[in-house]
């Protein structure tokens, strides 16, 4: 992986082959004249080049390639494979491959295959869910992107950043960046239909969140003008969800008029890969107008397209599905979900996903009174999350704990509402 000279890369060439000086110059030139070559002190004809080529068995290609064009084709197959890495779930070994990409970017002004890298990284920490690292990977590649015209990477930014936001519920701040997403939107930069849905979808549930039902419709009407020309089932579920949105406002007109469509439809059902994400915000939404059997039925769809896989989507799907059972208060329905994710968690070897299921466990025994049960089973949680690290989180453990114990025992209330309190202190939230 060496980015060589020419004289560099015929002298290790030469090497390779146990020649010597003089028999690499054979009648054509002296030994001397070689050593320069090497040495990069002199420059050589077309002629030359043709007969070293064949004297090393390399093209003459190979020989003419400048160390600007090697660390391009480099650092374009290293970046090619931390994709592969990242998509088979190797962060490590993506992140180190990275590392090593963008120090070669940086000594040969490489400014796309740098933001390319520093994109990488932020996706890498979506994935280890540290947000704080994100925003930082994502800003930075976000500079380099505007300085080389990247449009489309331009928006991926914005659009991942919003989502970030969104993560962290700072909703002002995702409508920032998903509006300037918008604008790139706006001047006709990106095609892909299913981009357009995940963005509108995430605009809609911010809005959604700062009680802004106007503009949370809005957005929704956009998704709907996309994906629903095809589709008639989604079209009704659409247009119910308009005409909720426009009772919970007073439209009480329009929404009858969405009503009546609704119901002048036919029902047909069709699944696509595409929208999942979206399907988990159209439940987002839903539950905050109250709707839990729409809540288990969209986060049952986005399940359904991605249930052979174990990325996030899963998990969070599997999440809503338990938290609607619960709601309804299906205790047997929310662990038979608890037990799948739970299986895909230890199946991936994945402790975050893990903490996740043994949590909704917790959750479900203390919806049925069952105190001790959610203990035992937050005990469990607060080990693997200790293992992971993540101080925030175990304070927000023993706060818990320290809730479930209080109609058990006094004395334990007290020692993990201490330990909660002191965790909280020492990252100086409190």
């Amino acid at each position: 992986m060496d980015i060589l000279s020419l004289g560099e890369k015929i002298k290790k060439l030469r090497k390779e082959k146990n020649m010597t000086l003089k028999e690499l110059a054979g009648d054509r030139i002296t030994a001397a004249q070689i050593s320069h070559i090497e040495r990069d002190k002199s420059h050589t004809s077309h002629e030359l080049l043709d007969y070293l080529s064949q004297k090393l068995e390399v093209s003459v290609d190979y020989l003419l390639e400048t160390k600007e064009m090697q660390s391009r084709r480099i650092t374009d197959n290293l970046i090619l494979q931390s994709e592969i890495h990242i998509k088979r779930g190797e962060l490590e070994k993506a992140e180190e491959l990275i590392n090593e990409i963008l120090n070669i970017c940086k000594n040969y002004n490489l400014i796309d295959n740098y933001a390319k890298c520093n994109f990488l990284l932020g996706t890498i920490n979506i994935k280890k869910e540290d947000y704080n690292l994100v925003v930082g990977n994502l800003e930075k590649a976000l500079y380099y992107f505007i300085k080389d015209n990247d449009k489309e990477n331009i928006f991926r930014c914005y659009l991942n950043i919003g989502k970030v936001y969104i993560q962290e519920a700072f909703f002002k701040g995702a409508i920032t960046h998903l509006g300037f997403a918008e604008d790139l939107l706006t001047e006709g930069q990106i095609e892909d239909m299913d981009i357009h849905k995940d963005l509108y979808s995430n605009l809609a549930y911010s809005y959604m969140k700062l009680n802004d039902s106007e503009k949370s419709l809005y957005y929704i009407n956009k998704i709907s003008d996309i994906e629903m020309q095809n589709n008639i089932k989604d079209e009704i579920d659409m247009l119910l969800l308009k005409a909720n949105n426009f009772l919970k406002v007073g439209k009480y007109d329009d929404s009858k008029e969405c009503f009546k469509r609704a119901l002048e439809l036919l029902e047909e059902e069709e699944n696509k890969s595409g929208i999942a994400n979206v399907y988990l915000r159209i439940s987002d939404i839903y539950k905050n107008l109250g709707n839990i059997d729409k809540v288990l039925e969209y986060s049952q769809k986005a399940y359904d397209i991605n249930k052979n896989s174990e990325d996030k989507i899963t998990i969070k799907s599997l999440s809503k599905i338990v938290d609607a059972y619960i709601e309804n208060k299906d205790f047997e329905e929310a662990k038979k979900y608890c037990k799948v994710a739970l299986a895909l968690a230890i199946k991936s070897k994945n402790k975050c996903n893990e903490y996740k299921a043994l949590k909704l466990y917790s959750k479900i025994h203390k919806a049925q009174n069952e105190n001790t049960s959610a203990i035992e089973y937050l005990y469990k949680c607060a080990n693997i999350v200790s293992e992971l690290g993540d101080t925030k989180t175990l304070a927000e453990l023993y706060i818990e704990l320290g809730e479930l114990y209080s109609n058990i025992s006094k004395e334990k209330e007290l020692e993990y509402y201490h330990k909660g309190v002191a965790l909280y202190k020492n990252l100086e939230i409190i």
